[in-house]
């Protein structure tokens, strides 16, 4: 199996994961999840839109004027297989 994430982009998705981000309505902003993934803004934002490119992450509900973001359930099955 190729892994198509690199260790920064699994750890976004391990965050949204953790705070069971997981409906457009439970989401987090890219500041949110910067905050404990860590990375700087231009580098998450272009990870994170990667991320959803390959569908394993989705963009939510606005939170004022900021994106927000949840993991798909591809995203989960990652995690699922990584158990396995």
């Amino acid at each position: 199996m190729i892994l198509e994430l690199n260790r920064q982009e699994y750890a976004y998705l391990k965050v949204l994961k953790s705070h069971n981000c997981v409906t457009p309505y439970e989401s987090m902003t890219l500041k949110e999840i910067m905050y404990f993934a860590g990375g700087t803004r231009v580098t998450a934002y272009r990870k994170l839109k990667r991320i959803c490119k390959l569908g394993y992450m989705k963009k939510g509900c606005k939170s004022a004027q900021a994106d927000t973001y949840y993991i798909t359930k591809e995203g989960l099955a990652i995690f699922e297989r990584e158990v396995n």
